[in-house]
């Protein structure tokens, strides 16, 4: 299956195009560096999904969008700063309001001469990608299934979300979920690699941040596998794949 963006433009912090809504820039560290607007506040507001709040069992699940979060938790201010940031431009407003119907909220984008708009129908697609650019989200394109499914394949599709709702609920949390921060990785990364600096290490994008942190740490229990393996000292019979194939 295809990639959503892809891995060369991700590494290289190249700006991404998102169909239908234009191109965005790769958020750097250097940006969250300020007391306005912080990485928490970033993240977050492109990580709220109503499987957070919903079982897709409640009768109103098919009805509510992700966008509809957005505004019933107040945090359209918080989404224009990000949108901002994103296309490197202040000209982001609400969109007018028809007969005082919340979920006719738009956000209109003016970049690059052109007028983007985002909203409750394309918001969930547009949010998964940014949370690409931030290590984070899944970067696979998958197919779309066209056929109707029979009883059958409607008690598995339960199935089967059940079962990702545990692995979901199981799986260990990342990141800044765990009490570690991109500051903390930042500072990781500036004492095991003396090409980075306090003032270099500012203008890793976010995505180039996180990898870099991941492979160190690859890197780092390859080098004490081998070490131990080859030391003599130890009966070692697990074998370790290479620390740059092990991704």
């Amino acid at each position: 299956m295809a990639e959503l963006i892809s891995k060369e433009k991700l590494l290289f912090g190249l700006p991404i195009n998102i169909p239908n809504m234009g191109t965005i820039y790769q958020p750097k560290l250097r940006d969250f560096v300020n007391d306005d607007f912080n990485y928490a506040k970033f993240k977050g507001v492109f990580s709220i999904k109503k499987d957070m709040f919903l079982e897709d069992t409640n009768e109103d699940y098919d009805k509510i969008k992700d966008f509809d979060l957005i505004i019933y938790m107040n945090l359209i201010e918080d989404l224009i700063k990000s949108l901002k940031l994103l296309y490197k431009t202040d000209e982001i407003k609400i969109g007018e309001l028809k007969s005082n119907d919340l979920s006719s909220i738009k956000i209109l984008i003016k970049a690059n001469e052109e007028i983007y708009c985002l909203d409750r129908e394309n918001y969930t697609e547009f949010a998964n990608r940014v949370l690409i650019l931030l290590y984070s989200g899944n970067n696979v394109a998958e197919e779309e299934i066209k056929e109707e499914l029979d009883e059958i394949e409607l008690k598995m599709l339960k199935k089967r979300r059940e079962f990702e709702k545990k692995k979901k609920k199981n799986k260990p949390k990342e990141n800044e979920d765990n009490g570690i921060t991109i500051y903390d990785i930042a500072n990781y990364i500036i004492h095991v690699d003396n090409k980075y600096d306090y003032d270099s290490v500012l203008d890793l994008t976010v995505y180039q941040l996180i990898n870099s942190y991941y492979l160190y740490h690859q890197k780092e229990d390859y080098s004490i596998f081998m070490d131990y393996k080859t030391s003599g000292q130890f009966k070692i019979e697990e074998k370790i794949e290479h620390w740059f194939t092990n991704k």
